[in-house]
């Protein structure tokens, strides 16, 4: 039974604002992470919070004794409008969690389209294919978890620098919507919300600086935590549920397996196959004299792990039953939505704590087959069904008059549209038309059949190669005031540039805040990424950059420190520009390719050496080309130290 007779469910909102890596086996030299966020990683994640606001007292009731919050795992959240690319007609019309596929959900052939209970009887001569990954409750909508897979280059356990080791993490990527719903317990119902509340509050107090998962040196677990409705903190049921929830006696349901379940045989040793005789118990004892029978069941077995904070190490794996387990029951007295909700309120297995163990009572699946449910990415929701193109400024809006957002359903917090690579790829150059003697000079509105968007390719495809020549100038004249950063700390910086932000501004706002070691609170256009530690804060302000043509050297953190004020791309691109005579490749590279430019040379009549067209151009691509000159510094700068680490000679370095 539980600890205390009052228990309610706290829904919380996780939008993913770094990669998230959470470790599923004891591999050393790989992370495949799962499409779900764990509870005990959660666990870990108020345990730093609270230890990091001096928070003891709640330290130990919340999170070491247990006996207070029981955390869960966080599964995709799908929210309206999110996804562009779900058709208008499967978009949901609210805010829809996808949970683990039940075990018997199969699709009929190896390509089917439709969706079968293979409970309900199956047909031999027909080869089944069983539904994996998070669907919802009401089989409406898959989650398509988005991931990334990358391999580095890390140092050997020997301490050999001349060999590295390989090492492979598959990671989720950053704006994606998660929903948890952690269960509360406590004397009375008033004491339940004091709760709810008191949670909430602390953890919109470390909003900012929460991190799930692994892989914090790489910058991954980056995450901004929020009541799913502020307005309703505490919810009754542990999943939201789609239908009535009532049994008549005889009626049969299924129990689905929400979480892993670490179950116990009569011998001692971990049974998986336990989580019939589990539910058989726990009826028995919940609801004695229920007439409980098994009509089916199928369950399957994997290996859990986990990493543990207060040892700083991972431990022991054991055989537990995977989420999605399900156990078709008939119960001869019927349920009703109290007596489901109690049964549902007393996990299964062990560690219940970390959220194993959950399940969650479903009404039968209807017979015959159902099509098979379109995929949909749980990306967060847009605050605008639009966004006007960066290159044409919206309409200025009359006097006095705000523009009305549109509503969307059941979305508590709106955030920024769905994230996009910051740096995009240039698409190919398209074939140049024949060039007359008088130039073609594009116009405002690219009325010359799309001449603007081909000159600005030309322009772009010009400026790359030289930009990145100066930042690798830039970090060879400087290599001698490099001393105080190291390769790693430098990787971090570019991974929270290379981290997808809506546009280059939001990436260069992310790097400037980062390297300031500025406190953030709640997460912004710019995204949050976790603060670094305030040896590598002094590392930076140590770090000294030499510039050609300017007084004296700067420091590292003040020379990328400036672009955390949003808006001062263009100002810190026109400060550290390549400039003639110094770096005179920059401005011949872009005349050469100048359609406004009769003779392909760099005009004289501008000490920048570029036309007035060009210089139009680079004023409207500064925020791209401060983008590529800072990634391409820290990259070129991480060259550096390595060769000083390595006593090789970096051509060009500075001694």
């Amino acid at each position: 039974m539980n600890p205390l007779p009052a228990t309610g469910y706290l829904p919380l909102r996780y939008v993913l604002t770094d990669t998230l890596a959470v470790r599923t086996s004891l591999d050393p030299l790989r992370i495949d992470s799962e499409h779900s966020i764990g509870g005990r990683a959660q666990r870990g994640m108020l345990a730093a919070a609270l230890r990091r606001a001096g928070r003891e007292r709640e330290l130990l009731d919340w999170v070491a004794r247990g006996d207070r919050i029981r955390f869960a795992p966080a599964y995709p959240r799908l929210e309206p409008g999110a996804d562009p690319g779900l058709p208008a007609d499967s978009a949901p019309a609210r805010a829809l969690v996808a949970y683990p596929a039940p075990a018997h959900l199969y699709t009929p052939g190896k390509n089917g389209d439709t969706t079968v209970d293979v409970f309900a009887g199956t047909d031999p001569a027909t080869p089944y294919r069983a539904v994996r990954g998070h669907v919802t409750l009401d089989r409406s909508l898959r989650a398509a978890v988005r991931t990334t897979a990358e391999q580095y280059l890390g140092r050997s356990r020997t301490g050999d620098r001349s060999q590295g080791v390989p090492f492979f993490a598959t990671t989720v990527d950053p704006g994606q919507v998660f929903e948890a719903r952690w269960q509360l317990l406590a004397a009375d119902s008033g004491s339940l919300r004091d709760l709810a509340e008191r949670v909430a509050e602390v953890l919109d107090e470390a909003d900012g600086t929460l991190t799930l998962g692994s892989g914090g040196t790489r910058a991954h677990g980056g995450v901004s935590v929020a009541p799913a409705d502020p307005h309703r903190l505490l919810s009754s049921d542990r999943v939201a549920h789609p239908h009535t929830r009532h049994w008549p006696p005889g009626a049969p349901l299924d129990l689905l397996l929400l979480s892993p379940a670490l179950l116990v045989g009569e011998e001692g040793q971990s049974s998986p196959r336990a989580l019939v005789p589990a539910v058989l118990d726990l009826l028995a004892r919940r609801l004695p004299g229920s007439g409980a029978r098994v009509l089916a069941h199928h369950v399957e077995a994997g290996l859990l792990g986990a990493y543990h904070r207060g040892y700083r190490g991972p431990m022991a794996q054991r055989w537990a039953a995977v989420p999605g387990a399900v156990v078709r029951l008939r119960l001869d007295g019927g349920l009703t939505a109290d007596q489901a909700r109690d049964l549902e309120a007393h996990p299964l297995g062990e560690r219940v704590v970390d959220g194993h163990g959950q399940f969650t009572l479903l009404p039968v699946p209807p017979g015959g087959p159902r099509p098979l449910a379109p995929t949909a990415v749980p990306l967060a929701a847009a605050p605008s069904a639009v966004r006007p193109p960066a290159r044409v400024p919206p309409p200025p809006a009359p006097t006095g008059a705000v523009p009305a957002a549109p509503a969307v359903p059941e979305v508590p917090e709106v955030l920024e549209a769905p994230v996009v690579s910051a740096v995009p790829a240039v698409p190919a150059v398209p074939a140049v038309p024949a060039v007359s003697a008088v130039p073609v000079v594009p116009t405002a509105t690219g009325g010359e059949g799309g001449l603007e968007e081909l000159y600005d390719e030309l322009l772009w495809n010009a400026a790359s190669r030289p930009v990145r020549d100066h930042a690798r100038s830039l970090a060879r004249d400087s290599a001698r005031g490099l001393a105080p950063l190291t390769p790693s700390l430098l990787g971090r910086l570019r991974e929270v540039v290379g981290h997808p932000h809506r546009t280059p501004e939001d990436a260069l706002t992310a790097l400037g805040r980062t390297v300031s070691g500025r406190a953030r609170g709640r997460a912004d256009r710019a995204g949050t990424h976790k603060a670094l530690h305030d040896r590598a804060v002094r590392a930076l302000a140590g770090a000294r950059l030499s510039r050609p043509g300017r007084p004296g050297p700067v420091s590292v953190q003040s020379w990328l420190g400036a672009l955390a004020d949003g808006g001062a791309a263009a100002a810190w691109w026109r400060d550290n520009r390549p400039e003639p005579p110094d770096s005179p490749a920059y401005s011949r590279a872009l005349a050469a390719v100048d359609l406004s430019l009769t003779d392909g040379l760099p005009p004289r009549d501008h000490p920048s050496g570029l036309s007035s067209r060009a210089r139009v151009w680079e004023r409207r691509a500064a925020p791209r080309l401060a983008l590529l000159l800072a990634s391409s510094w820290l990259s070129e700068a991480g060259v550096v130290l390595r060769a000083a680490q390595e006593g090789r000679h970096d051509p060009g370095g500075g001694g």
